[in-house]
C-alpha cells in the first residue's frame, strides 16, 4: 500500500466534492504533489477501483460536467474539437472514505 493513500483519497474527494472546475495542476499543487507524481497515484486509485476515468467527446457534451458552462458544446470553441478527461469517484471510493471519518 502507498503511504498516506487513504489520506490523498479523502482530500481528493473533498476537492470533487466542492465542484470546483480544477486542472490536474491545480490538484497536484494543492497536494504537494509533482503533476507526474499526481497522475501515478490516479492510476492506482483507478485501478484499485476507487476512482473511475471518463472521457467525455466535446462533440456530445451535454452540459453536465462539474463547473461545466457548455462552452465546449459550440462549435466555435476551441475546445470543440478536444475530449475532455475527469475523474469520478466510485461507490467503493466513497465508501472507503466514509470508514475513515
Amino acid at each position: 500500500m502507498i503511504i498516506g493513500y487513504n489520506f490523498f483519497l479523502k482530500r481528493i474527494a473533498a476537492m470533487m466534492d466542492s465542484k470546483e472546475n480544477l486542472t490536474m495542476g491545480t490538484i497536484a499543487s494543492r497536494l504537494n504533489l509533482r503533476q507526474d507524481e499526481f497522475k501515478d497515484l490516479l492510476n492506482i486509485m483507478e485501478k484499485r477501483g476507487d476512482l473511475k476515468t471518463i472521457v467525455q467527446n466535446a462533440g456530445t457534451c451535454e452540459g453536465k460536467c462539474a463547473g461545466c458552462r457548455s462552452s465546449c458544446a459550440s462549435t466555435f470553441s476551441s475546445f470543440a474539437q478536444k475530449n475532455t478527461t475527469y475523474y469520478q469517484l466510485t461507490e467503493k471510493g466513497r465508501s472507503v472514505c466514509g470508514k475513515l471519518s
